[in-house]
């Protein structure tokens, strides 16, 4: 048993950053996608969870300089260890092959599944009306 996670983004389905940056979190998306089905009844479970702004030693920086221009981000953005708490919920939550191949939103999956708050008991945004929604695991498979 164990779960394989991608850190991906709202850019796999929006412009965000550049075609590349898009292409590459579309793909992890992807590849959580079709590991879920290549790993369906080992226990192994695939998923790809989209971060929010991060709170990064780079952003503080960047606040500590700017401080007008990052206050509405650093207000929302999210700690790494945000994402890393979600991880291990799913990691041990028996009944987390039901979400095995999606693509989670990780602020809606903290708020709604597992009940989780970042630091300072924060609760981050989702920015799915922003930014839009992950797409739905196709059921087709064709080998």
């Amino acid at each position: 048993k164990g779960l394989i996670a991608f850190g991906s983004s709202f850019g796999a389905t929006c412009y965000m950053h550049g075609a590349a940056y898009g292409a590459q979190k579309a793909g992890l998306d992807k590849l959580a996608h079709d590991m879920a089905v290549d790993l369906k009844g080992t226990g192994v479970r695939a998923i790809s969870v989209w971060m929010g702004p991060l709170l990064t030693e780079r952003a503080k920086i960047a606040a500590e300089v700017h401080p007008e221009q990052y206050k509405e981000f650093m207000q929302m953005a999210e700690t790494p260890q945000f994402t890393g708490h979600i991880m291990h919920a799913i990691a041990s939550d028996p009944n987390a092959s039901e979400i095995s191949g999606h693509t989670l939103v990780g602020a809606e999956v903290a708020k709604d599944r597992y009940q989780l708050k970042d630091k300072g008991g924060k609760q981050p945004p989702s920015h799915r009306e922003m930014l839009g929604s992950p797409n739905e695991p196709n059921p087709a498979i064709v080998y």
